[in-house]
């Protein structure tokens, strides 16, 4: 996940297209999603570099610095998957307007065209449809146009009604998605978990209950670190070898590890 220090000073002092806007906000929102699935991030600032990545997301990129859509560029065209949103492309570095029509520099990556955006109060909604699922669109609804770009998904109401909701641009061997309102976090989940497959990218563990578990890999190996917060127990089916540290257990792949109700484990990944 990119974040920028600069892009947050420049939309939170923004007067619009509305007050209720916070670039912190909206990172979140895709963070969580990662979390949510048990797939650990980077977060990462506009110098760094990209060709280490699969799967990219600036959220609210209302600022391409210099050169920064050309690093964009390249690792869309060699096979990245790169995702942006709403109130991105805007200025440049020195908050000036990029003029000829938004996403500004990423339009031939996006392969979209933004006209206007609706701004909406905060007890306010649009909705669309993704895989059968309806979802609210709130805060702000880009009104925009495909040039190369495919619609996945349409605002439902109002007077863009049938204008794309969501949006993928093949672009050289990789692809760009522009999520053009704010969601929730079901449907951040599922976006995030739909294009996560398409980018080879797998959780850790998959999903079980509300057990929380992350990665760490040192000079001493690859450990886990669950936390159930429920009340409940749960069984964790396990994608490798591990020693629990703390009970000196041992798992073989495939074994189902109990986890009780606001339980602990560590486990240390068994070399094979």
């Amino acid at each position: 996940i990119v974040f920028d220090w600069d892009n947050w000073w420049a939309t939170d002092i923004s007067a619009g297209p509305s007050v209720s806007l916070h670039y912190c906000d909206e990172i979140l929102h895709y963070y969580k999603a990662f979390h949510s699935l048990n797939i650990p991030v980077d977060v990462i600032g506009v110098k760094d570099d990209l060709s280490r990545y699969s799967f990219v997301i600036a959220p609210l990129l209302y600022m391409v610095k210099s050169d920064y859509d050309e690093k964009i560029r390249t690792f869309v065209n060699n096979g990245g998957i790169f995702l942006t949103t709403f109130f991105s492309g805007y200025t440049d570095e020195h908050d000036l307007v990029t003029v000829g029509g938004y996403p500004g520099k990423l339009r031939d990556i996006l392969g979209i065209w933004v006209e206007e955006e609706d701004a909406l109060p905060e007890d306010g909604a649009n909705s669309f449809t993704y895989k059968d699922t309806v979802y609210q669109a709130k805060l702000i609804c880009d009104l925009l146009h495909t040039e190369n770009a495919k619609a996945l998904c349409h605002y439902e109401h109002d007077f863009y009604a049938g204008m794309p909701v969501l949006t993928r641009n093949a672009f050289g061997k990789g692809a760009a998605y522009y999520v053009a309102t704010r969601s929730d976090a079901g449907f951040y989940q599922t976006l995030i978990g739909d294009i996560c497959r398409e980018a080879g990218i797998e959780p850790i563990i998959e999903k079980t209950g509300n057990v929380e578990v992350t990665m760490r890999r040192n000079a001493n190996g690859t450990f886990l670190f669950f936390l159930n917060h429920d009340e409940d127990p749960h069984d964790i089916c396990l994608h490798h070898a591990y020693r629990n540290i703390l009970t000196d257990v041992s798992y073989e792949e495939g074994d189902m590890m109990p986890l009780a109700g606001r339980d602990v484990a560590i486990l240390m990944e068994i070399p094979q």
